[in-house]
């Protein structure tokens, strides 16, 4: 069954301009149209029309008849027309994918309907393939942080055993750096279908380069080296700063690869740029390895597309979505033989000075967790016997609640020292029980959990959001990062 939608301040295409044509224009009409009266009967019906479904409709024709696929659709479509003006609606046409805009017109003292029916490119189709990925991988990559959850917290607190033997911490070891691994990788599948959750801040990229240097350092293999020329002037980005290093590190395992056997270069500069009066800043990243091949280079920011057998191929196309959503571009300059060069600019927040980070040593004593209560509310339960672990074997004492309602009652009930709520749950979400937190519990921080969050937030923020998948450290340090600081948003 189509799909119909659209709204009438959307801008019309090229073709859809033909729609404002008056029907003594019907014939001359350079796009596939035709004419309904309100209950789907043919009124008339244009050269280019007939030619596009294959045979010359007569008037009086039911739409089952001249389009069938709108057939079932056909009240939804004359619905929405009634309400908006204007619909669309995408079938499949002899196996053939089109689209079916349609408006309301007047003639002759009666209302009909005016289609066009647009043969959709293959370029089209393959955007709209992509969006449906995007959104299966999006889903796929949600519940799979719910499950690391478990996997990487439990693993922590076994790991944590005194009595544990050697073997079996190694083992435990290997668990949780696989479980790292399918973590990246859930970031990848989030950044790629556009739903990973992005907490922007004024920051200088540059300082991130350099702060960073043994982090980049590890990722280029033995015998090749890397030089970073990295500018000393201050600029001021707003960027997530755990995506924009995961940008940089894709890009540099991307060139890392390209190196030969024997080693190679990878030059990494930063700089400010100016484009058509406006100011960027601007990372490349060149190899001298082998270069890309046209056909290659066509396909290159594909998702799931790669030249080698064992990988993913999700690390440039999860670099492109993160700098788009940034607002930048990134591009590619390769020749075989002569290497490649990857370029990202991001626009600099003109007059804005990034503040500088506080170093651990500058913070207080962190508070013990002892005889904290406090209340987890997650619709996975995996999570919730995950999180209630980990908060017991600190001596917390935890509270659960399954769904957003059950989390309501208890606030409403029970005194908590701290709150930690997932995003997406039953009923109430974890946006729509943050006011009801600063309510009931004006004393207690809250932290938001989700793999994901697509959503725009709350009117009220939270104190804190912990990214899923987390360990029984990154846990404490959320609580007691928020405990310290009294309304620290992060």
């Amino acid at each position: 069954m189509p799909h119909s939608g659209g709204s009438g301040d959307e801008p019309l295409s090229v073709t859809e301009r033909s729609l404002h044509l008056s029907l003594a224009d019907f014939d001359q009409l350079p796009v596939a149209a035709a004419a309904f009266d309100l209950h789907g009967t043919l009124l008339a019906a244009n050269p280019a029309f007939a030619h596009l479904v294959g045979r010359a409709p007569a008037a009086g024709d039911r739409v089952s008849s001249v389009v069938p696929a709108l057939e079932a659709a056909w009240v939804t479509l004359v619905a929405s027309l009634l309400r908006r003006e204007r619909a669309v609606a995408d079938i499949d046409l002899d196996h053939r994918s089109v689209r079916a805009t349609a408006v309301l017109r007047e003639h002759e003292g009666r209302r009909l309907v005016l289609l066009v029916l647009t043969e959709l490119g293959e370029r089209l189709r393959g955007t709209q393939r992509l969006e449906s990925l995007g959104t299966v991988a999006g889903d796929l990559a949600h519940e799979f942080n719910n499950q690391l959850v478990g996997v990487i917290a439990d693993a922590g607190l076994l790991r944590e055993e005194d009595d544990l033997s050697e073997p079996a911490r190694d083992a435990v070891l290997r668990i949780e750096a696989a479980a790292r691994r399918m973590s990246q990788l859930s970031r990848q599948l989030l950044a790629f279908a556009g739903r990973g959750r992005f907490v922007t801040m004024l920051l200088d990229p540059n300082a991130l380069l350099a702060d960073a240097r043994d982090r980049w350092d590890r990722l280029v293999p033995p015998g090749a080296e890397l030089h970073l020329d990295i500018t000393s002037e201050p600029v001021a980005i707003e960027a997530d700063r755990g995506l924009l290093r995961q940008v940089i590190g894709d890009l540099l395992e991307n060139a890392a690869e390209a190196l030969n056997a024997q080693g190679g270069r990878i030059d990494v500069t930063s700089r400010s740029v100016s484009v058509s009066g406006l100011a960027y800043w601007q990372l490349e990243i060149r190899d001298n390895g082998a270069g890309i091949d046209k056909a290659t280079l066509a396909r290159i920011f594909d998702p799931f597309f790669s030249t080698k057998a064992e990988h993913r191929g999700l690390g440039l196309s999860a670099a492109l979505g993160i700098v788009r959503r940034l607002g930048g571009d990134l591009v590619v300059d390769s020749q075989p033989g002569a290497g490649a060069s990857f370029r990202v600019r991001l626009p600099i927040v003109p007059g804005a000075v990034a503040p500088r980070r506080k170093t651990t040593s500058k913070q207080p004593p962190l508070e013990k967790l002892t005889g904290l209560r406090i209340l987890v509310a997650d619709d996975e339960a995996t999570v919730r016997a995950t999180v209630q672990r980990m908060l017991e074997r600190r001596g917390a004492i935890p509270t659960v609640a399954a769904d957003g309602a059950s989390a309501e009652r208890l606030l409403r009930t029970h005194t908590f020292d701290a709150v930690l709520l997932d995003v997406m749950m039953p009923n109430l979400t974890g946006h729509q029980l943050v006011p009801i937190v600063r309510e009931t519990q004006p004393n207690a921080p809250v932290i938001l959990m989700s793999g994901y969050t697509d959503q725009a937030h709350g009117v009220e923020p939270p104190d804190f959001f912990l990214e899923k998948p987390f360990n029984a450290s990154m846990l404490e340090s959320a609580l007691q990062s928020v405990l310290r600081n009294g309304n620290g948003n992060h």
